[in-house]
């Protein structure tokens, strides 16, 4: 069981938070509204970590306060009540157009139709605040609480075997798959821009140089980028003059392509803290 820390913000109690190490690789980030899901996974995560005992009130109270406008911003301003939000702000504001503003808002609702008829194929409700959304995980088997005790499974269970998904989440919890496959070639590569690149904001490059840099081949670094950019929205991929976006499959070995890293999103998305047993 590791045990590190995360940059989290200060909180009462012992001031850290945790998430369970198999949030990210269970795929459900991939079927909920992704900020506010990793928020509530947190709140749940620390509760199991830290023992603490209540209801789901009083767990959120004991981790962030009893001040909803002091809880974390990726929660939203009203705690627990805060209505989802499915659009993700930063990449809209971040738009390069605003046709890219507006199909960003227009895909982020199709996922969340997506989602809540799955839900509800399910019997379960579709949820509107996070306190839905927290209610929700703990009816999905992510958290269970019993006389005020919570716990988590070792490993969570997978969306793809208790929902009934469209085959586009479908697809990409497969791209998904195929990514934890190649973990140590995603590894390699984020080490290489890290520590041979120096963390640059922007870089132009070539499959062929990234597979010299990195030792893995083109099929598995076009499905590594393809999920940093569809999957994470850590990167985003460019080419020609003026630059336009363009998919990872399209990536030939000698053309030459820009990379752009949300390094903020990259830092947090792998700020994972604690194993929960």
């Amino acid at each position: 069981m590791s045990a590190e820390t995360t940059d989290a913000p200060t909180l009462p109690g012992d001031g850290s938070l945790c998430i369970h190490n198999d949030w990210f690789e269970s795929g459900w980030p991939v079927v909920m509204p992704l900020h506010q899901a990793m928020w509530a996974v947190m709140l749940l995560s620390t509760a199991t970590a830290r023992q603490l005992r209540g209801d789901l009130d009083a767990v959120a109270v004991l981790v962030f306060g009893d001040d909803p406008r002091r809880a974390p911003r990726g929660i939203g301003g009203q705690g627990l009540e805060s209505p989802l939000v499915w659009p993700d702000a930063e990449a809209v504001e971040a738009a390069d157009s605003p046709e890219e503003a507006a199909r960003i808002t227009a895909d982020a609702q199709t996922h969340r139709a997506w989602c809540e008829e799955a839900l509800r194929a399910a019997g379960l409700p579709a949820p509107s605040t996070v306190r839905d959304l927290a209610t929700v995980m703990e009816r999905l088997g992510i958290a269970r609480c019993e006389d005020g005790r919570w716990t988590m499974p070792d490993c969570f269970p997978r969306p793809e075997d208790v929902l009934r998904l469209p085959e586009e989440l479908l697809g990409r919890l497969r791209s998904l798959r195929r990514v934890q496959d190649s973990g140590p070639a995603e590894r390699a590569l984020l080490h290489h821009i890290t520590h041979t690149l120096g963390r640059p904001a922007q870089f132009i490059t070539t499959l062929q140089r990234l597979k010299q840099a990195t030792g893995f081949g083109a099929g598995r670094l076009r499905d590594i980028l393809d999920h940093l950019a569809t999957g994470t929205g850590e990167i985003k991929l460019y080419r020609g003059r003026p630059p336009v976006t363009v998919a990872a499959k399209d990536l030939t070995g000698q053309s030459r392509f820009l990379i752009s890293l949300d390094w903020a999103r990259i830092d947090e998305g792998r700020n994972q803290t604690v194993r929960i047993v």
